[in-house]
C-alpha cells in the first residue's frame, strides 16, 4: 500500500479520498474546510496544515480544486506542494481547469523532479463515492501506467486522451455539450408543458426516442424533484463553460454563446449555488410553470 496525498476534499474530493482509504492506502489530506477534513479523519485520513505538509512522503499527490487560481496556489504557492520534496512524485490533478494551466503546471512540476497527470472526472458526487467515475487523462503513457493502480480505485473507465492538457480539453468540451443539452431539454420541455403537454409523458417519449440523453435522465434526480439537490453547482458549470469558450475562442460557436448567456442570467438571479440543471428556472419563470414530476404543471 502507498502513502498518498489528497488536496481538496470537497464534495468530489472527499469521495475519491475515501475510496483510496478503503483500498488500504495511507492518505494525507488538506482542505481549509475543517468539517470536510474531520469527516475523512474519522475514516482514517491524516489531516495536515498545508498542501506542502500533505505532500511530504507521498508517492502521488491528488488535487481536486475549484478553479485554476486555487490549483496554482496549492501547487506553486508559498505553502504549496512544490515547497515539499517531490522528486519522483506524480501529481494527479482531478480538477477541471484549462489545458494551458495543466501544461504550465506540468512544466513547473517536472522542473522540480516530479511528474504531472491531468485527469478531470465525470460522474458526479455519487460516482466519486462509488468509484465509478469516468477519468479523462492527459499524460505521458508511462506516467499514466505508474498511477493507474490508484486511478482504478476511483473509476469505472479511464480514457487516455493524449499528452498533458488533452484531458482538460476533453473535459471542457464534454461539459459544454452537457450544458447545451441541459438548456435545450429544459427549454423544449417548458414550452411543451406550457402548450398543454404532460411532463411525465413527454419525458417518457423523449427518453425512448432519439431525443433521449443522460442529461434528460439526470433531470429526474435534480430538476424534476421538489428538493433539487445541488449535485453539481451552477457556478461550477458556469466556470467550465467560460473556460471552454476561452479555449475555443477562435471558433464560431453561436449555440454555446447562447447557452452561456442563459447561465449568466441564472447567476444574475442568484441561482449559482443551485444544481446546474436549475438554469432552467429561467424558462419556468418565463412560462409561469414548474417542471416537477407528479405535480400539476400550470399552463
Amino acid at each position: 500500500m502507498a502513502t498518498l496525498s489528497f488536496i481538496g476534499v470537497g464534495r468530489m474530493g472527499s469521495g475519491m479520498a475515501a475510496r483510496l482509504l478503503e483500498a488500504g492506502h495511507t492518505v494525507q489530506i488538506f482542505d481549509p474546510n475543517t468539517a470536510a477534513v474531520e469527516a475523512l479523519v474519522h475514516q482514517g485520513a491524516i489531516a495536515t496544515s498545508s498542501p506542502a505538509k500533505a505532500a511530504q512522503g507521498a508517492e502521488a499527490v491528488f488535487t481536486s480544486l475549484p478553479n485554476p487560481a486555487i490549483l496554482r496556489d496549492a501547487i506553486e504557492g508559498p505553502d504549496g506542494v512544490l515547497a515539499s520534496e517531490i522528486s519522483g512524485v506524480t501529481i494527479v490533478d482531478v480538477s477541471t481547469v484549462d489545458p494551458e494551466t495543466a501544461r504550465s503546471l506540468a512544466a513547473t512540476v517536472e522542473a522540480h523532479g516530479g511528474r504531472f497527470v491531468d485527469s478531470p472526472v465525470s460522474g458526479g458526487v455519487a460516482g466519486a463515492a462509488a468509484g465509478t467515475l469516468l477519468l479523462m487523462v492527459g499524460a505521458d503513457s508511462q506516467d499514466l501506467e505508474n498511477v493507474r493502480p490508484y486511478l482504478e480505485q476511483l473509476a469505472a473507465r479511464i480514457v487516455h486522451c493524449g499528452p498533458v492538457g488533452a484531458g482538460q480539453l476533453t473535459k471542457l468540451s464534454h461539459n459544454m455539450l452537457v450544458a447545451i443539452n441541459t438548456v435545450a431539454a429544459g427549454e423544449v420541455l417548458a414550452a411543451a408543458v406550457k402548450a398543454g403537454g404532460n411532463l411525465e409523458t413527454l419525458t417518457e417519449v423523449y427518453t425512448a426516442g432519439l431525443a433521449g440523453s443522460k442529461m434528460l435522465d439526470h433531470f429526474g434526480k435534480t430538476l424534476f424533484t421538489e428538493e433539487r439537490p445541488p449535485l453539481f453547482a451552477l457556478d461550477l458549470m458556469h466556470k467550465d463553460i467560460s473556460l471552454c469558450l476561452k479555449e475555443f475562442g477562435q471558433f464560431p460557436m453561436p449555440v454555446s454563446q447562447l447557452v452561456m448567456q442563459t447561465y449568466n442570467a441564472a447567476r444574475a438571479k442568484g441561482l449559482g449555488g443551485q444544481d446546474s440543471t436549475g438554469v432552467n428556472e429561467i424558462y419556468e419563470e418565463l412560462f409561469g410553470l414548474q417542471l416537477r414530476m407528479n405535480t400539476k404543471e400550470s399552463n
